[in-house]
């Protein structure tokens, strides 16, 4: 609260004694850095999301870049500028217009991979009477799943969208936009219900005479050496099983991991399960398909109505603002994770979720600044939601960014971009965010611009740099422009390798 009440209060100031000239041209920069600052203390809900295959291909740094109807999302301010004969490469903007679209996807703590050993599990055949030799690799391998679920509660998947039209006239825009942020987690994981069958409970006579029951009379392998066997017998010995229900179990699992194309398990993996299901028994936990494991969908979609203006209270410095009506659709929606249509579960899961909201209305205001140090230097401040509109039990907080760009030759900006806050996400556990990025851009031919960078999020590690690129093309007064982000740490799905990160976004705009 404090943040943005200062920063209000040194742009009043400053307007109103900007012609007495008590400011000079440094003390004015180290008032403007001086607001910046002061948000770095503030938490804040939400993710800020990168706008526009501009922004994105430079790195998601473009607070002092955009200088058309974009920046009423990244910086009002600019709208001061805006059809000014003082403004720079702002002044000649007197009409623009944005349609574009964006999305992206992050999975977080290796769920990818968790996901893809459940995806690939046959439900049914692990949880009768009898399970079958070559599925008692996949029994153990949930087992172990639904304790890496609940060991790394920041373990999720993040979707993130945006699109919208926008029209900037002289220093005026209004709009109509759409932001959404869904993330799927596991924040609530049974470990109790691990039982095999059809009736009663857990117990570890159950459990082995279920997993021997595929090669009876006598289950053998030749996967496990006799050292790893030993081992296994050893922690077996330590949980207080005896000697026979020990051989059993290890017998039964070398069987299954013997059997060609059989799920590989390792000997920590097997410890691991048969440490829980001797707990679940000792909790007198029931049976695996009552198992209440869930996934979890939580996030808000919102649709937002932004009326912009801007003011130039110098040739360089201008202020501006949006006044928005929003309405969201806040969505908080648990769905079982094992089932018997586990298959089909995940892929309809996320539409199940959609379909299953609170809906509500509330205003926001977004604030920002733009200082020039004539055409090749420029900084700027953006607040967004700084009346933190409440939906339901869901607050958007204010996040506070800011930026610059600079251009050494004419064809050439660099541009830098930092969350002053650092941000919640709809992930339970430690999970923040707070980006800090950085690009360029060259104008070739004056209709070729090539975009670069990279952004990271410092307030974690799990995915480390994303590098950036975009393209676009000026065609007199049409502009088409992509953008794309990857980041370099992957993960496994479907047997295949995917970034842990990817964005992507297209719009097209008209310049005047």
């Amino acid at each position: 609260m404090q943040s943005y009440i200062l920063i209000v209060f040194i742009t009043i100031f400053v307007a109103n004694n900007w012609e007495d000239g008590i400011l000079k041209y440094f003390n004015k920069g180290l008032i403007f850095f001086a607001s910046l600052l002061i948000g770095v203390s503030q938490a804040s809900a939400g993710e800020w999301q990168i706008v526009g295959p501009r922004a994105l291909g430079m790195g998601g740094a473009n607070v002092a870049v955009a200088n058309d109807a974009t920046a009423s999302y990244w910086n009002p301010g600019a709208f001061g500028f805006f059809d000014h004969p003082g403004g720079g490469d702002y002044g000649n903007r007197g009409w623009s217009s944005s349609l574009g679209a964006g999305v992206g996807a992050q999975v977080l703590g290796g769920l990818g991979e968790q996901i893809d050993k459940i995806d690939k599990i046959d439900f049914d055949s692990i949880s009768g009477d009898t399970i079958s030799t070559d599925k008692v690799s996949d029994l153990i391998s949930l087992i172990d799943t639904l304790k890496a679920f609940d060991e790394n509660k920041d373990m999720a998947a993040n979707i993130l969208v945006n699109s919208g039209l926008r029209i900037q006239s002289g220093h005026f825009g209004i709009g109509a936009v759409l932001f959404a942020n869904i993330a799927a987690t596991v924040p609530d994981v049974d470990l109790v219900n691990l039982g095999t069958g059809t009736t009663g409970g857990i117990t570890r006579a159950e459990f082995i005479s279920d997993i021997s029951a595929g090669c009876s009379p006598t289950c053998s392998g030749t996967t496990l050496d006799q050292g790893e066997k030993d081992e296994l017998s050893t922690h077996l010995s330590g949980l207080g099983w005896s000697t026979t229900e020990a051989t059993d179990l290890i017998n039964a699992v070398d069987a299954s991991l013997s059997v060609p194309g059989a799920r590989p398990l390792g000997v920590d993996e097997i410890k691991d399960a048969t440490t829980l299901i001797d707990a679940a028994e000792t909790a007198s936990g029931g049976l695996i398909k009552n198992n209440t494991s869930e996934i979890n969908f939580k996030g808000i979609a919102v649709a937002e109505i932004p009326i912009t203006y801007g003011r130039a209270l110098s040739e360089d410095f201008a202020i501006g603002g949006n006044v928005k009506y929003m309405k969201a659709r806040v969505y908080n929606v648990p769905i079982k994770l094992l089932d018997d249509d586990t298959d089909d579960e995940f892929g309809d899961s996320l539409d199940t979720a959609l379909d299953d909201y609170d809906e509500e209305t509330n205003f926001g205001v977004d604030l920002g600044m733009l200082y020039r140090f004539g055409d090749n230097l420029r900084v700027g401040l953006v607040g967004r939601n700084m009346n933190n509109p409440k939906f339901g039990d869901f607050k958007e907080k204010t996040q506070v960014r800011a930026g610059f760009a600079y251009k050494p030759l004419s064809f050439i900006t660099i541009a830098g971009d930092a969350d002053l806050t650092k941000n919640d996400t709809f992930i339970k556990g430690a999970s923040k965010s707070q980006n800090l990025g950085a690009g360029l851009e060259i104008r070739l031919f004056n209709f070729l611009m090539l975009r670069g960078g990279a952004y990271k999020n410092i307030a974690e590690n799990d995915i480390g740099l994303v590098y950036t690129a975009g393209l676009g093309i000026n065609l007199w007064l049409l502009n088409i422009d992509v953008g794309a982000s990857m980041s370099k740490k992957k993960t496994d799905l479907d047997d295949e390798s995917y970034p842990e990160e990817v964005k992507g976004a297209f719009a097209i705009s008209m310049l005047f």
